[in-house]
């Protein structure tokens, strides 16, 4: 169960991997929700539209997890950041770095069919949430030794 390095982890996240954002609700329960992501090596950002529920969620507690994982390869690398989310625009209309960072997206998990989908709904309000990583987990291929029938490995 070795660890990805960071070139490792950036090769994994320039992909068109489905991260899984996790938030804590008012009432203390969890809710996770599938999200785009983007890294640009030290911090995650996603653009969840205006009235995504989560976005009140983090308002309310910063506290957030996102999974990522290749479920396609062998190897199935997988990375887990752990953190604080900082809402940093909207609900707005997308431009600027918003706008950068939503066309490198669209083109990445849609192509032709992703721009498209952007260009048609770039007007609508949309949010810049960026989860900067206390902690980073990331590993890949068979069972950490701790899962195995020796008890030393806890």
């Amino acid at each position: 169960m070795p660890a990805l390095t960071r070139d490792e982890i950036a090769d994994l996240l320039s992909g068109p991997i489905i991260a899984r954002l996790a938030t804590v609700k008012p009432d203390g329960g969890p809710y996770v929700v599938p999200v785009w992501e983007y890294w640009d090596g030290e911090s995650m950002y996603i653009i969840p539209r205006g009235k995504s529920r989560f976005v009140e969620y983090i308002a309310a507690n910063p506290k957030v997890a996102i999974s990522c994982a290749d479920d396609v390869n062998a190897s199935h690398a997988r990375v887990l950041l752990e953190g604080e989310a900082e809402i940093v625009a909207g609900p707005v209309k997308m431009e600027g770095r918003m706008l950068e960072i939503a066309t490198e997206m669209a083109e990445r998990y849609g192509g032709a069919d992703g721009l498209a989908y952007l260009e048609g709904t770039k007007d609508a309000p949309r949010y810049l949430i960026k989860l900067t990583p206390g902690k980073v987990t990331s590993w890949r291929g068979p069972w950490h030794p701790r899962y195995g029938d020796d008890p030393r490995a806890d």
